[in-house]
């Protein structure tokens, strides 16, 4: 018996055997998968790909794109192609029992790093900074009489600078503890300030991006981000047609926009910052991009089962082997052998970036350290003004004081 059986989208039948060993494909999956039905049910088979490159959506007239539709119109006799089960679907085609989960989510690119002019003042909040300046106002303050307050200003500054003071206080208990307090205080605020800063240095900072689906959808309706889902996927009528209000205005804004990502090209061509992948975890782990992130957030979880027209005479006999299949982890066996050749693929092809990213990184560069410099010139630039003002006033001060005598 030879069945007609379509594949997911891709370019060609033989597409997937051209794929660098970096990438664990979809396509290689649910075709290994196909031969082990294949051997166990005693059938050959004609592979088929959908001509449209779409799984499978529903149109306003009644009729079904992609692999739904090549099986409603009896074109192919069944598909493993990690296709959804889902209500709509099942009204046009059958399935069979379940022999996985997909999470849809979303991928995006890691965000930019943040500029390094002022990395020194990122170890602190900005109600950390202003509690720190507020302490050593109040502790300046009660500590004047023992000298002026810019003198004793910059003694305390010295204090969290971890060097010594000098300061001449009263003998009264009060101010010798707070004094005491102050010195425990600074200690502990420049321990803590050194250790996240040397993490900084170490590990470049960026900014926060989007990570959850409620800042996707409100990046979206800035209009600072896109969202785009697979063509003829069932993700985006699950989208439109959720209870959640910020999901429904993502929805209407992937349909009006129209955006889609197809299947059958590398993620590469739409993988960039201020776009966002919808589709499922499995397919995104699958690439050989070190700059994604993919969301902890999920749209939702649906079983994933086999395409089958309505004539095919084996269910029940298919249904028992996915069972056995299922309860012996071949699928999942095939999984996890595919996702670790194409692991050890990475992580061959990011040595050499890692060793040049651990050898730039024994020590620090002049960009490293560039908001330190910035910062001494700009107080060089203020201390030249004041003095230049100094000046000014001194010698027009001198001018009034002749023309009095």
């Amino acid at each position: 018996m030879k069945l007609r059986a379509v594949l997911p989208p891709m370019k060609s039948i033989d597409e997937h055997k051209q794929l660098p060993n970096n990438v664990a494909s979809l396509q290689i999956i649910e075709t290994r998968f196909l031969e082990l039905i294949a051997q166990q049910m005693g059938f050959s088979y004609e592979l088929m790909l959908p001509v449209d490159g779409q799984f499978g959506l529903r149109q306003p007239n009644g009729s079904w794109t992609g692999i739904i539709g090549m099986i409603q119109r009896d074109e192919a006799d069944l598909s493993v192609a990690h296709l959804a089960i889902t209500k709509q679907r099942l009204q046009a085609i059958d399935f069979s029992d379940s022999y996985w989960a997909q999470d849809q989510s979303f991928m995006t690119e890691l965000p930019p790093l943040l500029p390094k002019t002022y990395f020194f003042t990122y170890p602190f909040t900005l109600a950390v900074w202003l509690a720190v300046l507020s302490v050593m106002a109040i502790v300046t303050f009660f500590l004047v009489p023992g000298g002026s307050f810019g003198t004793v200003l910059m003694t305390v500054m010295r204090g969290l600078c971890r060097q010594p003071l000098t300061i001449r206080s009263d003998k009264t208990i009060a101010s010798r503890l707070m004094l005491g307090h102050w010195l425990l205080f600074a200690n502990f605020v420049t321990l803590s300030y050194c250790a996240v800063l040397l993490s900084f240095l170490t590990v470049p900072l960026r900014n926060k991006g989007v990570e959850t689906i409620d800042d996707l959808c409100r990046a979206v309706k800035k209009g600072s981000y896109k969202a785009l889902v697979p063509k003829g996927s069932s993700i985006l009528p699950h989208i439109t047609n959720s209870d959640y209000k910020n999901w429904q205005e993502l929805g209407k804004a992937i349909l009006k926009n129209h955006w889609e990502y197809d299947t059958r090209e590398g993620i590469d061509n739409y993988f960039q910052y201020g776009t966002a992948l919808i589709g499922h975890k499995m397919r995104f782990r699958g690439f050989n991009i070190s700059r994604r992130f993919i969301s902890k957030d999920s749209f939702g979880t649906w079983n994933v089962g086999v395409a089958l027209n309505r004539r095919f005479c084996c269910k029940k006999r298919l249904n028992l082997l996915l069972g056995r299949m299922g309860g012996a982890g071949l699928y999942q066996k095939i999984f996890e052998e595919e996702f670790f050749k194409a692991s050890l693929g990475q992580q061959n092809s990011q040595s050499d970036s890692l060793n040049k990213q651990e050898a730039s990184s024994a020590s620090l560069s002049i960009d490293d350290l560039y908001g330190v410099f910035a910062l001494l010139v700009e107080g060089y630039i203020v201390a030249g003004v004041a003095l230049l003002l100094e000046l000014v006033w001194n010698y027009v001060c001198h001018i009034r004081a002749r023309h009095h005598v």
